[in-house]
């Protein structure tokens, strides 16, 4: 597809360039759509793109030990993935696919390094990024390690509550994700899921409103859960 003028604009990485600079690197770039669904790259290959999400979004995923996808991260409109390739010069470690109908821009690895190069602020964003990466996997490695199949779905049942604007001290999830969301973030599959929260709904843990959650007992899940503080 055509180069689309000021699509970076919007991109976190690029906010304290210059016009010039931004339009010579949209020149640059290899512009795309992506389906819904469809596979950006796969784990393994040796590709060294870095990728700019300018519409849409996109899923990091991994596998575990047992073969089973377990998703990493989504990254939406206004970020980037990608660059660890492009850094080391390595094989993907992740596969990533769109979860929505997505417009992206691509920059080749060199050139991608380049731009670390002539514009110091643009690589200590990047170092601050892999930072987080970094924390954000030691957290997700620990929680693989220490919890069980069924934990890990409470665990993610609680990371997706939030305050009850209905109930003061409430909490609850307004819009439950599909089986298949909660399975593909807690390393799991769709029947314990099922079977995890039906768990929680006998015991009065947690009861169905509509399309989401209520939360009944936060703190007797949190300890079932195996997670300390609040929600």
């Amino acid at each position: 597809m055509d180069v689309i003028d000021g699509g970076l604009a919007q991109i976190s990485l690029f906010s304290e360039l210059p016009d010039e600079a931004l339009g010579d690197i949209e020149a640059r770039c290899n512009w795309l759509r992506i389906a819904s669904g469809q596979q950006v790259f796969d784990r393994d290959s040796d590709t060294l793109e870095v990728y700019f999400v300018v519409e849409g979004a996109v899923r990091i995923l991994t596998k575990g030990a047992d073969d089973r996808e377990v998703a990493l991260a989504d990254v939406i409109a206004g970020n980037y993935f990608g660059e660890l390739a492009a850094i080391d010069g390595m094989k993907r470690s992740a596969r990533v696919i769109a979860t929505q109908d997505s417009v992206l821009a691509s920059l080749e690895g060199a050139a991608f390094l380049t731009l670390m190069h002539d514009y110091p602020t643009i690589a200590l964003k990047v170092l601050e990024r892999l930072t987080r990466i970094v924390r954000s996997l030691d957290s997700r490695v620990t929680q693989l390690s220490t919890q069980n199949e069924t934990q890990r779905v409470w665990g993610e049942i609680l990371r997706l509550s939030q305050p009850d604007p209905a109930k003061p001290d409430g909490w609850c999830i307004p819009d439950l994700p599909s089986h298949k969301e909660i399975a593909a973030w807690s390393g799991t599959n769709r029947e314990q899921v099922a079977q995890a929260i039906g768990d929680l709904a006998r015991q009065g843990i947690v009861r169905r409103k509509s399309m989401g959650l209520v939360i009944c007992d936060i703190a007797r899940l949190q300890l079932m859960a195996g997670v300390r503080g609040a929600a």
